[in-house]
């Protein structure tokens, strides 16, 4: 058996982390004596080689004693191993951003000059529409086509006007749990289904904004169009529309998505 001292130096680790993993009932000594001092075996060492080798790829101190209480080890890593593939991904796209902001600073050009703000009016439409919540706006894609094959179903000789959008119905921003409202204009109101209502949508006079690229940089764009409301003093007067004019179903590359955004005002 090895005093604790004896076990740091063996382990390569320091007494106080060995003490704190004591603590908090990740990796306890084989052997206390009454008066406190702690006794370490070979099985010890191997035990923290597993622990600090697990420690050192980014498992959380909870994951390892999941592991060290018999949960599966490869399900464990490939779960990190995903976590870790988003983060590369997350990276690569915060490098991609902050490479195009030096370019248009390089060039003189402000950071949201890539956008222009127009005064349109949105004309009254028939329009079908889904209310409901999906998992993440990931699963968005997903509640839009389930929204057109159900009202297809019920209605096979409806035809669409090319004027689509989504209306998010939450008091605030939300990254899961999304309550939402898609809506596309129709020739006329038809049959309606458990998930499909019908209506007419009024018309509006909006502040829109192009924003082409993919959907995280939205928010870019939704800034541009509240400060073009702020600075001509309109007051917005119902729930902003994102319409989708190209995306997945027609462009293969997210930076030729092309996304309007359209605030209601008065």
């Amino acid at each position: 058996m090895f005093s604790i001292g004896e076990f740091s130096k063996l382990a390569k680790t320091t007494i106080k982390t060995l003490r704190f993993y004591d603590e908090i009932d990740l990796f306890k000594p084989s052997h206390i004596e009454d008066n406190g001092y702690r006794y370490y075996s070979i099985a010890d060492l191997n035990k923290l080689s597993m622990i600090l080798e697990l420690r050192e790829v980014g498992l959380s101190i909870n994951d390892i004693k999941t592991v060290l209480n018999g949960a599966e080890l490869k399900s464990v890593l490939g779960k990190r191993a995903s976590e870790i593939e988003k983060e590369i991904e997350k990276n690569h796209n915060d490098i991609s951003l902050i490479k195009n902001i030096l370019s248009r600073i390089d060039k003189g050009e402000s950071v949201m000059e890539k956008y222009q703000a127009r005064e349109i009016t949105v004309p009254e439409f028939n329009v079908y529409y889904k209310h409901g919540v999906i998992e993440n706006i990931s699963k968005l894609v997903d509640f839009v086509l389930s929204a057109g094959a159900e009202c297809s179903e019920n209605n096979p000789n409806l035809k669409c006007v090319g004027y689509c959008y989504i209306t998010y119905e939450a008091p605030g921003y939300q990254e899961e749990n999304v309550e939402l409202e898609y809506v596309e204009a129709v020739e006329e109101l038809g049959n309606e289904s458990e998930n499909i209502k019908f209506k007419i949508s009024p018309e509006i006079h909006a502040i829109a904004v192009t924003h082409k690229g993919t959907y995280s940089k939205l928010s870019e764009a939704y800034a541009y169009a509240a400060n073009y409301v702020k600075e001509k003093g309109y007051t917005i007067s119902d729930k902003i529309r994102e319409v989708y004019i190209h995306g997945c179903w027609d462009r293969e590359n997210e930076e030729d998505y092309e996304t309007e955004i359209q605030i209601p005002v008065k």
